[in-house]
């Protein structure tokens, strides 16, 4: 019996889910789910698949993946060793970022002064706009007019008071409620090969992840090659037809159906 498949199904029954849910929220196939739960690791695609599935796992159960990944390697002996394809592009020079924290402490007093800012302009406008309290309008005689009749009295013309505008409302404050973090994606883990099948040639073939530049060179029948992203995988091959792609286990196929034709192919399909 494999103790990393019993501690990884303790895990999952203790918690309540069941495979078919686990393989939904965690997008590895449900056989894949099975063989790790069984210590079957010969079912599962590569290695390097086995161990993104395992942390992901992991992961998702709550549990330390690096230790699970160290009893795998336990359980499963002398593994394969891995080829490093080296980035062909240079590292972009990327800008320094402040620490979270402070970046929310700046954009907080930014913020409080902004506020402070226009909520004191408001109360300028309505001190303006308010008249002095207790002070009535005084109403304007208008003179008489002279009547040839004298017997008639002159009547004075009194103008209503001009009604006082009322205090401007003070503006609410809203206070906003940070929204809960979601809850983490497991990273997309991408095999491209060309299968050593009798017809097969040689494509140029370029891949990029999370819109970074990763791998571009020919390969040649019978070679792969295993890449992990976070969010989004891009490929275009040359000879599409000869370059068969595996995500988290599951085979797409070839990327093309005319040969020579290079075609572009992104994960998750647009």
């Amino acid at each position: 019996m494999s103790e990393l498949g019993a501690r990884l199904r303790r895990a999952r029954e203790a918690n309540g889910i069941s495979l078919a849910q686990a393989a939904a929220e965690t997008r590895i196939l449900l056989q894949s789910l099975q063989a790790l739960e069984e210590g079957a690791f010969e079912r599962l695609p590569s290695d390097v698949v086995a161990r993104g599935f395992i942390r992901n796992y992991a992961q998702y159960l709550g549990l330390p993946p690096d230790e699970m990944i160290d009893l795998y390697r336990r359980e499963r002996g002398a593994t394969d060793k891995i080829r490093v394809v080296p980035a062909t592009n240079p590292p972009r020079t990327r800008m320094y970022v402040l620490p979270s924290f402070f970046a929310i402490f700046f954009i907080t007093l930014v913020l409080v002064g902004l506020a402070y800012v226009g909520l004191s302009a408001l109360g300028r406008i309505g001190e303006r706009a308010t008249p002095s309290a207790g002070v009535a309008p005084s109403p304007t005689i208008v003179p008489p007019s002279p009547l040839p009749t004298p017997s008639l009295l002159p009547t004075g013309v009194i103008a209503p008071p001009t009604p006082t505008s009322s205090p401007l409302a003070p503006t609410p404050v809203v206070v906003t409620t940070p929204e809960p973090s979601p809850t983490p994606i497991a990273p997309i883990v991408i095999e491209v090969r060309v299968p050593n099948v009798r017809g097969n040639e040689a494509s140029w073939v370029r891949v990029q992840t999370d819109g970074n530049t990763v791998f571009e060179a020919i390969m040649r029948a019978g070679e792969q090659r295993v890449f992990t992203a976070q969010r989004r995988v891009f490929i275009r091959a040359g000879n599409p037809t000869d370059v068969e792609v595996t995500v988290n286990g599951l085979q797409q196929g070839p990327l093309g159906t005319v040969p020579g034709q290079p075609v572009n192919w992104s994960w998750p399909p647009n």
